[in-house]
């Protein structure tokens, strides 16, 4: 199959798991022998992206213009007599990618910060759409949703497919596609010692991702006398919210304790969660799922996550992870504290996650059940 690829970031500029996701099927889905095209936007200068370019076994077009912008105080939106020149602009990249690459199928990664024109421009041509949305929302409004057979919402889980509908988004269905990992590339035989809290944070490092639940429960256990260690891992978009959990770490007494490594390559990551025994997820917002929890189950990690949206799909509750009330940093430290004191437990547990994310969510049956519905889409034409 031929396969153009549209998305409003791409690795290494990057937000998110998003992102990263999208360009990790790409590469899967070229070395299942696909023809890949890319086309997405040049936008630098995010402190979350990383700081080389990389290098992509096909070609990546990033000339596609955004209407939005991260600021610390969140996504902003460019007034109309701005973002109306880019937004032609981008129907005239996308048709131009249409013509000179003539794709089988049209896969849409985050569409936020795009024109609707783009998703429809294929369908105009006869080329079907699958919009994997990884989002609580796709992007654009339930009144512009394109009306065809030919385009296909594929939702990353339950939650999102749930929410929207609740939205009023007219799709007939919805079929889910977890998310996956490579195995090789975080995989770890589950031989780690439990003797004591090695605990690992790897997400965004912003308000609405938790990550001061973390630090509160932290110092719970901190002035518990439970000992413990913990690596805060993600870049932000917010410096001074960083800034004001380290000066609290260091207030209370657990600057050595608390490390906050910034943004990590997956390489980096890998050993971060093999010099790590839990993985804590504490978002307080809805999320759409948490692909870091599937990471450090692969690698023999314990999740312990507040479940939000679509992220409790992640685990059995009890059975091959533990959740923990979102915002609840009492809860947090008593399950912490629990397994400190219950190794056996603590192990039985992260045995079961590990099996479960091999199971369940690996990237090759998340790209296999991709290219199904594709293979399916274009049958439609």
């Amino acid at each position: 199959m031929k396969i153009l690829v549209i998305s409003n970031l791409f690795p290494p500029q990057v937000i998110g798991g998003y992102e990263r996701a999208i360009a990790d099927y790409s590469n899967l889905l070229h070395q299942k022998g696909h023809e890949i095209y890319v086309c997405t936007s040049d936008t630098q200068g995010l402190v979350t992206s990383y700081r080389t370019m990389g290098n992509h076994p096909f070609t990546v077009e990033r000339s596609l213009k955004l209407v939005i912008q991260w600021k610390e105080e969140g996504i902003i939106i460019l007034p109309t007599a701005q973002a109306m020149p880019l937004m032609l602009e981008n129907i005239e990249t996308i048709e131009h990618c249409l013509e000179n690459y003539q794709p089988d199928i049209v896969l849409v990664g985050n569409a936020e910060g795009l024109n609707i024109e783009v998703i429809g421009k294929p369908i105009e041509r006869g080329i079907p759409v699958i919009h994997y949305v990884m989002n609580a929302h796709a992007g654009y409004t339930p009144e512009l949703t394109p009306n065809s057979d030919l385009f296909c919402c594929v939702a990353l889980s339950q939650w999102i497919a749930e929410n929207l509908r609740r939205l009023g988004y007219p799709f007939a269905k919805i079929p889910v596609i977890y998310p996956g990992v490579r195995p090789e590339e975080f995989y770890c035989e589950s031989k780690f010692e439990f003797d004591y809290l090695r605990i690992a944070y790897s997400s965004l490092v912003m308000h609405y991702k938790g990550a001061d639940v973390l630090v509160d429960a932290l110092y719970l256990l901190h002035d518990a006398g439970v000992n413990f260690s913990a690596a805060i891992a993600g870049g932000s978009l917010d410096p001074d919210y960083v800034k004001t959990l380290q000066d609290f770490c260091q207030e209370k007494g657990m600057a050595d304790k608390v490390k906050f490594t910034g943004l990590l390559t997956k390489a980096q990551l890998k050993e971060l969660y093999q010099a790590s025994n839990v993985l804590v997820f504490p978002s307080r917002f809805q999320e759409p799922f948490g692909i870091s929890q599937i990471e450090a189950m692969m690698a023999g990690l314990l999740l312990v996550t507040s479940g939000t949206g679509g992220s409790g799909e992640a685990i059995e509750d009890g059975i091959s992870g533990l959740l923990f009330p979102s915002e609840d940093c009492y809860a947090l430290a008593e399950i912490l504290n629990y397994l400190a004191i219950n190794p056996s437990e603590w192990q039985r547990i992260a045995i079961a996650g590990q099996k479960r994310a091999l199971t369940y969510f690996t990237m090759e049956r998340t790209v296999q059940e991709l290219e199904s519905l594709m293979r399916d889409m274009i049958a439609l034409k």
